[in-house]
């Protein structure tokens, strides 16, 4: 559950029971990293070149990500 996209080998998903701010996670073979909507960006081993592809999904996908973190972190709609 959460996942919101599946990109060539990677995936962006939201998790439940999380903090602020809203981000989604991106997990990729070589590593993993959060994106949040503000912009910020934690990596720890995925490629700057799938970080840019994530981060320009993200951005045109805003409102889905918004979606999916107001389902998986309240409980009665999950």
């Amino acid at each position: 559950m959460g996942k919101i996209y599946t990109g060539d080998g990677w995936i962006i998903k939201v998790q439940g029971d999380e903090h602020p701010p809203m981000h989604a996670h991106l997990l990729h073979p070589d590593g993993k990293a959060t994106i949040s909507l503000e912009g910020a960006v934690k990596n720890s081993g995925v490629p700057d070149k799938i970080i840019t592809l994530a981060i320009k999904w993200i951005t045109q996908n805003t409102a889905t990500v918004e979606a999916e973190w107001a389902k998986m972190n309240n409980p009665k709609k999950r």
